[in-house]
């Protein structure tokens, strides 16, 4: 007798592959799409810790509020910036992410008036 399809065994060991090619790929597609968002945050505390030097250049001190600094805009959707802390003489800026949007924030960046980037969390 002559069978032209596939036994259930053979489909079965189909499925069992593709999944395990999903669960290996999956996680490490993850972990490039957070480095990238870490990239451009790390990006963004630069252009922050320059607008903050130049609005120190201008007016003696630095500054809490973000919509007062020049040639910065928040470009991206999963991190939240702030400015901790200014003063006359130091600033840090702070970056927290929530990069698998579960409510929890996942990942802290801060920079400081020296151009230091910390990854704090």
């Amino acid at each position: 007798m002559k069978s032209d399809g596939f036994t259930i065994i053979e489909a079965l060991m189909g499925v069992i592959v593709v999944c395990l090619i999903v669960a290996i790929a999956l996680p490490l597609y993850a972990i490039r799409v957070k480095r990238s968002e870490q990239t451009s945050v790390k990006t963004q505390l630069l252009c922050i810790g320059e607008a903050e030097k130049a609005h120190m250049a201008s007016y003696g001190t630095y500054t809490t509020d973000a919509t007062r600094l020049a040639d910065w805009k928040q470009r991206t959707k999963k991190y939240h910036f702030r400015i901790r802390q200014a003063s006359s003489t130091r600033f840090v800026a702070e970056a927290n992410g929530d990069l698998n949007n579960d409510g929890i924030l996942d990942d802290t960046w801060t920079i400081d008036e020296n151009g230091v980037l910390k990854n704090v969390k």
